[in-house]
């Protein structure tokens, strides 16, 4: 309609001055079509955009499911090396008990030496019957003591064949953990990525409108948020191997002092079994000498696992938390350090670059560095409503305290050494650290809420950091 009154007022004037301004006229006209061809031309660019930013969210979808796949094959297997664990902890709980057994009654046996007392027995008896039934009754305990060594060897012989198989599982925890951090870290660069291509290609859109500066100075934002939210992600790397390296210091230093005490217990126990007279003495100083040997087994695996916390390949089997930690203390306000290492923040509460593409970009607690194993101690008392393994928060713990507060513990190396409905007072062990669940490294991720799973505030001012 716009387009026929120009006609017709063209054609008007054409008639009103004369010839001359006929060539105005297809002038006109030509610089309509000429527009016309832009207008089409800029549609045409647009349809390209959106079928590129359509291949780019396609892109980005697909990463977003290789980082949920490999995630849920970690944590399947962590929930397995959990119920492992805690399977070795209880036979090494039966082996520990039987072996004190066996080293009390190795003990009588050498006091009341067994040899002479079955001779005063039978020569003590009134009648030959007496002396059988006395002889068998001796004879039966020393069967006993035979038969709760060997139950002890092949007890022991499990024991090594789930620790054999507790290395595989966490071998392939830890290959998980590396490809779910590469994964994580490609979801990253992808989401950045793409916002800075849309941004080019609204900008190339509008190359012939005037929103191409408005459009030129998005893709520059958008490049400079990309630029500093690499910065922030690699700084964030550089304070985590730091504290790592502060731990795997600390812990090199507890690894040491356990191998000496190891090396001077197995010592102790070679003289004991070199000074033995009789067959009952060696058997004690053989059994001690076991114990001795297992003690510097375990200072190798603390050895072991302080390595695992800056080489992810060099994964051992995890070890219970250490219980006999000191408590940490208690600050004004009546909360405590949930670790007595010393707290080393790797990532603190509130809004923060989303390092894995499913946490969301408010951190709800804060992260705080050290080594596997590391004992997590309650900030506070109160009673578990929480204990158990979760895809995200791995193995974790929540405490609800008689202030309204509650307070999580997350990734925790192995099954909570409490259960739901347990009381628990402040600075008791209730598991170790580890990086479980959506974790790429070892850390506690400790959080403070008004309610279950809601509410959460910032748990720096309680205490004190």
């Amino acid at each position: 309609m716009i387009k026929l009154k120009k006609y017709t007022a063209l054609a008007l004037c054409a008639v009103t001055l004369g010839a001359p301004l006929s060539a105005s006229a297809t002038e006109f006209d030509q610089k309509i079509a000429d527009q016309d061809k832009k207008i089409e031309g800029l549609q045409q660019t647009a349809q390209s955009a959106e079928a590129q930013k359509a291949a780019l969210e396609q892109e980005v979808a697909a990463v977003e499911k290789e980082v949920k796949d490999v995630l849920t094959k970690k944590t399947q297997e962590e929930q397995k090396l959990s119920e492992l664990t805690a399977k070795i902890q209880d036979l090494q709980a039966k082996i520990q008990k039987r072996e004190l057994q066996l080293k009390e009654q190795a003990r009588n046996v050498q006091t009341n030496n067994s040899a002479v007392a079955l001779v005063n027995t039978v020569m003590e008896a009134k009648s030959i019957s007496e002396a059988v039934e006395k002889t068998m009754a001796v004879s039966t305990i020393l069967s006993a003591n035979k038969e709760a060594m060997e139950q002890q060897t092949r007890d022991k012989a499990e024991l090594e064949k789930l620790q054999q198989e507790a290395q595989q599982r966490l071998a392939v925890v830890t290959k998980k953990t590396e490809e779910l951090k590469v994964k994580q870290e490609q979801l990253v660069e992808a989401k950045l990525d793409q916002q800075v291509k849309v941004n080019e290609i609204q900008a190339s859109i509008a190359s012939e409108t005037a929103q191409k500066d408005k459009f030129q100075q998005q893709k520059e934002d958008a490049e400079k948020k990309r630029q500093e939210a690499l910065k922030a992600l690699e700084e964030q790397k550089k304070k985590e191997a730091e504290a790592r390296e502060k731990a795997q210091a600390e812990a090199e230093k507890q690894a040491k002092i356990a191998a000496e005490q190891a090396q001077k217990a197995l010592e102790e126990a070679a003289a004991e079994q070199a000074a033995a007279e009789n067959a009952q003495q060696k058997a004690q100083a053989e059994i001690a000498a076991l114990e001795a040997k297992q003690q510097e087994e375990q200072a190798k695996q603390q050895a072991q696992q302080v390595q695992t916390v800056t080489n992810p390949e060099a994964a051992q089997v995890p070890s219970a938390p250490n219980t006999e930690t000191s408590t940490p203390a208690t600050n004004s306000g009546g909360w405590a350090s949930p670790l007595s290492i010393g707290l080393v923040v790797t990532s603190p509460f509130g809004p923060r670059v989303d390092p894995t593409g499913l946490s969301g970009s408010q951190h709800d607690g804060i992260d705080f560095a050290g080594a596997a194993g590391t004992s997590i101690h309650a900030a506070k008392a109160g009673t578990v409503v929480e204990a158990g393994f979760h895809w995200s928060a791995g193995n974790y713990v929540i405490i609800q305290h008689s202030d309204g507060y509650y307070s999580y513990y997350m990734h925790m190396i192995s099954t909570p050494n409490c259960s739901v409905g347990q009381q628990v007072s402040q600075g008791q062990v209730i598991g170790g650290m580890g990086t479980t669940g959506n974790s790429t490294g070892v850390h506690l991720h400790f959080g403070v809420s008004t309610a279950v799973w809601s509410g959460f505030v910032n748990p720096a001012p309680l205490l004190g950091v």
